[in-house]
């Protein structure tokens, strides 16, 4: 049966569905009965929220009541393991009767969304994580955040979106222990944003842990993750948990309107001021322009084409504004120089001038200019001309990003693995430096997929995706190759050290089991290591990945969930060691 088909016929019809000649009856039914059952409905949601009320209060008093209690007696000189077992069941009855009380709230619309304005994703991570800091470094807890190089914006209730995305990573402070981590990472894809809170223990601190029943359940997740899941709803999103030995996953999805724009993200919570320079040989011209630009950009001041190359290789500014004729290198060479650059070549640039004829314009634009201005303009024309250029960028800067990213891991797509592969072959040829390979290959997808639906193979992928991601170093890349397939470049790297990271990969596979609708779906995989060798720079990048992939299905004939490395020295990649 095709995933999304209903049981009982091969076109995804159910078989018990009542025939369409009973459809008439349903539209000619009483509107009086219909009246009726939509009451009785209301009176039943009413009945729900009035229980769900009164279960509150009947917890929240007799808790509290407990709970001065306890203190009390701690502070008369009551200790011992018993009274603090007490006191926590205490704290956990308490909370379980507010997060009733704000569940009620949420669902009966009493708390609905304040007006929604433009939310900053990358400063609303960075704000929660930062003012969690201190907690966790005295619980010896690491915190680490993840974001995009680009900002995420979405018209919502930022406090409430605020509150939320506080309250998951609250939880997971108050499950941590020493050596702990947690990590908060915000990614954005086709349509959406994924916010998601890890929480995990290290495998070589792990206590002996009792057995217990099955987790995610009311008194282990708490009504916190209830309410949460109700406000991340209004937001028209959702939130997903994923339990598995001592790891935890809560992914919080919020959409992404089509009108809402997402821009390069600064590297803090402080928003930084784009960066500009003002090119112009006449130095009251470039003063002006400086006070003008000043109060809401940071300007850098050159004084002709020569100058502006340097300054552009020097500091890569977000934007130049230069005037077109100017002694020594005249705007357009400069212009022309710039595109040519691969380090300025995505810088935009305004031209500015008094003479500028229909040819000039043209040929200015043809050579990649955004904009041409004519002398003279008014602040207020400069200032929406550069920021409708600032915005352009932006905008493409991020759609670039998007088609470099497979949505549904988060890593980078093959298109962005063939120009990564490209660069560091030529780097690793030009310091004579090291660089691996390491192809990686699912193994039984297809099984998980026919037996638990293609939800499930889809989390299985996105969990080898993970594992790849938290095993990398900084200067490492990996993406994904197509299907269940992913790719590994390894700089600095031998193929003996790309095989020591691998089988680390391998194992941790085994703890990377997510949760599909009650069940867990195990993962692993076979990997083919292959390192550079010196063979003609303009075929070293497709030989590299050609041997990887002969040491990969070498992997798969000798029993799958194995590593097994390309032989050195064979042209043709048809030897591989295990």
């Amino acid at each position: 049966m095709a995933v999304g088909e209903r049981p009982g016929t091969s076109d995804g019809s159910a078989a018990d569905d009542p025939p369409a000649a009973a459809a008439p009856e349903r539209a000619r039914a009483d509107p009086a009965q219909l009246l009726e059952a939509n009451r009785k409905l209301r009176e039943s949601a009413q009945r729900h929220d009035d229980l769900l009320a009164l279960a509150a209060e009947d917890l929240r008093s007799p808790a509290a009541s407990l709970l001065r209690g306890l203190r009390r007696l701690r502070r008369t000189g009551g200790a011992g393991p018993e009274l603090d077992a007490l006191l926590a069941e205490a704290r956990r009855v308490a909370l379980v009767a507010d997060g009733l009380v704000a569940l009620r709230s949420v669902e009966g619309g009493s708390v609905p969304l304040r007006r929604r304005r433009p939310a900053d994703l990358h400063e609303l991570v960075e704000r929660v994580a930062s003012t969690r800091a201190e907690r966790a470094r005295a619980r010896g807890v690491e915190l680490a955040r993840e974001v995009p190089p680009y900002r995420i914006t979405l018209a919502a209730d930022a406090e409430r979106l605020e509150e939320v995305v506080g309250a998951l990573v609250d939880g997971a402070l108050s499950r941590s222990r020493s050596g702990d981590r947690i990590r908060l990472t915000l990614q954005a894809s086709p349509g959406g944003a994924r916010l998601v809170v890890e929480d995990r223990r290290p495998a070589s601190t792990r206590p002996p842990r009792p057995r217990r029943r099955a987790p995610a359940r009311l008194a282990e997740i708490g009504m916190g993750l209830a309410v949460c899941r109700s406000l991340a709803e209004l937001h028209g999103g959702g939130l997903e948990v994923t339990v598995h030995g001592d790891r935890r996953a809560i992914e919080l999805r919020l959409p992404l309107a089509a009108t809402e724009v997402l821009e390069p993200a600064a590297s803090s919570s402080v928003t930084v001021r784009a960066r500009l320079l003002v090119v112009d040989d006449d130095e009251d011209a470039r003063e002006a322009l400086a006070m003008m630009l000043g109060d809401e950009y940071d300007v850098l001041l050159a004084a002709d084409g020569l100058e502006a190359l340097e300054a552009a290789q020097a500091t890569r500014p977000d934007l130049v504004l230069m005037d077109l004729y100017m002694p020594r290198m005249d705007g357009l060479a400069a212009l022309e120089a710039l595109r040519a650059d691969p380090a300025t070549a995505d810088v935009p640039v305004i031209l500015i001038s008094a003479r500028g004829d229909d040819l000039t314009r043209s040929r200015s634009l043809d050579l990649g200019a955004l904009d041409f201005l004519s002398k003279p303009f008014s602040g207020r024309e400069l200032k929406a001309r550069i920021e409708r250029t600032l915005r352009l960028t932006r905008r493409e800067t991020l759609l670039q990003e998007l088609a470099r990213t497979d949505a549904l891991t988060g890593l980078p797509n093959v298109r962005a693995f063939r120009a990564r592969l490209h660069d560091e072959v030529k780097r690793a040829r030009r310091y004579r430096t090291p660089l691996a390979c390491v192809m990686v290959d699912m193994d039984n997808l297809k099984p998980i997929n026919d037996q638990l639906g293609h939800a499930a193979g889809d989390a299985a992928i996105r969990a080898v995706g993970e594992v790849i991601r938290r095993e990398l170093r900084e200067t490492d890349f990996a993406a994904r190759y197509g299907g269940d397939e992913f790719v590994v470049l390894l700089p600095h790297t031998s193929a003996a050290e790309a095989r020591v990271l691998t089988e680390r990969v391998r194992d941790r596979l085994t703890e990377a089991a997510p949760e599909v609708r009650g069940s867990l779906v195990k993962v692993a995989a076979s990997f083919g290591v292959a390192a550079l060798d010196e063979g003609p720079l303009d075929q070293a990048a497709d030989a590299l990945v050609r041997r990887a992939d002969t040491a990969l299905y070498a992997a798969k004939r000798a029993g799958r969930g194995q590593v097994v490395a390309h032989v050195p020295g064979d042209p043709d990649g048809d030897a591989a060691a295990p």
